[in-house]
């Protein structure tokens, strides 16, 4: 899994093959994964630290985080994470 995200009132697990719906929330996920692999970035995702390839800055104190996938996948941190995820990858 590159990340969860919600989408739709649905959860969805992507993968370098394509996205396939889950039957937990993103809350619950968080949770159950480990934490040292998995951040919450945004209410609605959540990022698994071993496919990040960049960070940038992004308007209005947030960040975007480019994925190491085929489709190099960009995901926006909301303010409110942004010190998390930085701590996360010892920024």
């Amino acid at each position: 899994m590159t990340h969860f995200i919600a989408r739709d009132r649905l959860t969805h697990a992507v993968t370098a093959a394509g996205a396939h719906v889950v039957d937990y929330g993103l809350a619950d996920l968080e949770a159950k994964l480990d934490p040292a692999k998995f951040v919450r970035i945004h209410r609605a995702a959540l990022l698994n630290l071993d496919f990040v390839a960049e960070v940038q800055p992004w308007p209005g104190g947030r960040l975007l985080v480019r994925l190491k996938d085929d489709q190099r996948t960009s995901l926006e941190v909301a303010r409110d994470r942004v010190r998390a995820l930085k701590e996360r990858l010892g920024m």
